[in-house]
């Protein structure tokens, strides 16, 4: 039986350290209590032979308002500062409640001597949220730094609920992960693949007792409109609440610099999503998996441009088996970023083969050039991807685990990965929230869907942004009336979708010829996206000014 821990805010005295402007300044300190580590041992067992998800920190409890630190205004900026500390933590990261800041408001940690530890966080949540997670950072022992504009008298707040307590699988740690990993710098295991490997981020998944890692795939969705959709497993954040998604983060581009390791960064990741879509397939009686194991995820906020995102592309038809070859790019343990490889015919079961479902491929690794890539904890949820020609890499699955013992020195075995196609319409879920619904919103028939380096910019008259063939308009800006000329070969008829910048169904038509005039008198002056809509062929989508 597993013990919960509960933890109480110990002691409040000053630290003296010196501010950003270098005065010195008394900072009060908030101390967790004492971090249990055989208490911990005991439960991280017990977790294993149950198969929940690993965790690498416990929540402890603080709640520790904004209201309690050191206050100043320096510089226009109103700052709040206080000193955290969990000791014999190998990394903290904070879970904030009650989150009520102006724009403009930024957080960053410090050391005691003032030297920046972190880098900048904008604070940034939409209407309703007022929940969010500071970065993870090493040490047992730091300062926090809050800014805000000193404009009104108004003041933001937080409420520090809970210190993450780090104490294994963090980056401070050297090869947590197995030694037979396949860095996604390696060629030629990454030819051919970078479009997923851009898509595929590292997940701080958020629980009532702790945090842990998972990995999840940015997909595109029918409408091509950008919506930053993350798919990756239910078994993940099954026990997660409203709450506790909006402090998950997601990182992108954490991976080595080269094929041999070298430098990476954390620096790029977004906090806090919302579950849109899930298996609820929870189901003792088969190993705790009665489906096919998948969760989405809307991140509150778009993904910056920064990032260089990709919008993986998919294949949700049901089929048997697969024989093209084909890679899962992952995080291991939360490490930086891999690619593992197959090269056998993948086939059809579930991990408790007496189910009987047929809700899994079974996946089995090869050896390539620079290792034996397997997947691992800190994998689940992460994508495995094909390649269809003419369409590119798309995902056919997203991992559950793995066959029993298998690590880098047992290669045997399978690796299951519930199907995206049961992921669509099969599992014993609600209709509302199976995946089509989602990615497919205007029920379109699609069940193939290429990948985009940016899908909501795709613009008139390029379908595909490598090739000078697709959709043409005139007059563009338009007034009443628009001639939409569709590429050679369309089948016909087709349909023809308009929606606005966010995403709602404005007008639709049928096309029995490749060019056809539309009547546009009774839609809004505005922005619109007008796609072509034809199933399993990939969706081309152009923009179209409306003036009247």
């Amino acid at each position: 039986m597993m013990r919960r821990l509960a933890w109480h805010i110990a002691l409040v005295f000053p630290l003296c350290i010196h501010a950003q402007d270098g005065s010195l300044g008394n900072v009060p300190l908030f101390r967790t209590g004492a971090f249990d580590a055989a208490a911990v041992a005991v439960q991280d067992a017990q977790r294993e032979a149950d198969g929940d998800l690993p965790l690498y920190s416990r929540n402890l409890l603080l709640n520790v308002s904004s209201a309690m630190g050191a206050w100043s205004v320096e510089g226009g900026e109103r700052v709040c500062r206080m000193a955290i500390s969990s000791p014999g933590a190998e990394a903290m990261e904070l879970l904030l409640e009650d989150v009520e800041v102006p724009a403009g408001a930024i957080l960053q940690v410090f050391d005691a001597q003032g030297h920046a530890l972190s880098g900048l966080e904008a604070v940034l949540l939409p209407e309703g949220v007022h929940e969010y997670a500071t970065a993870l950072v090493p040490g047992d022992g730091w300062v926090l730094e809050y800014r805000e504009p000193d404009a009104d008298g108004a003041s933001g707040r937080f409420t520090i609920a809970q210190v993450g307590h780090a104490y294994r699988d963090v980056e401070s740690e050297d090869a947590r992960e197995g030694t037979c990993h396949v860095n996604v710098a390696c060629h030629p295991e990454s030819d051919g693949w970078e479009g997923p490997i851009r898509a595929t981020v590292r997940i701080s998944v958020v629980t009532p007792l702790g945090n842990g890692w998972c990995s999840g795939t940015l997909v595109n969705n029918v409408r091509q409109d950008c919506a930053p959709y993350i798919l990756s497993a239910w078994h993940c954040g099954r026990t997660s609440t409203t709450a506790q998604f909006n402090q998950y983060k997601f990182y992108f581009n954490f991976q080595y610099a080269t094929c041999n390791g070298g430098a990476y960064s954390t620096a790029q990741f977004m906090t806090g999503a919302q579950l849109k879509a899930y298996s609820d397939d929870y189901a003792p009686q088969y190993g705790g998996l009665g489906g096919s194991d998948f969760m989405l995820l809307r991140t509150n906020l778009s993904v910056p441009d920064a990032f260089d995102p990709y919008w993986a592309g998919w294949d949700a038809t049901n089929i048997s088996s697969v024989t093209a070859d084909g890679v899962c790019v992952h995080h291991p343990t939360g490490a930086p970023k891999r690619i593992s490889s197959y090269t056998q015919t993948l086939i059809t079961g579930h991990p408790m083969a007496s189910s009987g479902l047929m809700s899994h491929y079974k996946v089995v690794w090869a050896q390539t050039q620079h290792g034996w890539g397997i997947t691992e904890e800190g994998s689940s949820g992460a994508g495995l991807f094909k390649q269809i020609a003419g369409t590119g890499p798309v995902l056919i699955g997203t991992c559950t685990g793995n066959s029993s013992g298998m690590n880098c020195s047992n290669h045997a075995g399978y690796a299951y990965f519930g199907k995206m196609s049961y992921h669509w319409t099969q599992n014993p879920n609600a209709a509302n929230i199976k995946l089509k619904p989602w990615l497919d919103p205007d029920n379109t028939g699609t069940l193939v869907l290429a990948g985009s380096d940016d899908p909501c910019t795709i613009t008139a008259g390029i379908a595909d942004m490598r090739e000078a063939r697709g959709l043409s308009l005139a007059p563009n800006p338009a007034n009443d009336q628009v001639v939409l000329g569709l590429p050679a070969g369309s089948m016909l008829p087709a349909r023809v979708l308009l929606t606005d910048a966010l995403g709602r169904h404005i007008a639709e038509w049928t096309m029995g010829r490749e060019q056809q005039q539309l009547d546009l008198r009774d839609v809004p002056a505005g922005a619109y996206f007008i796609s072509l809509l034809q199933p399993n062929q990939a969706v081309r989508t152009g923009r179209i000014l409306i003036t009247h």
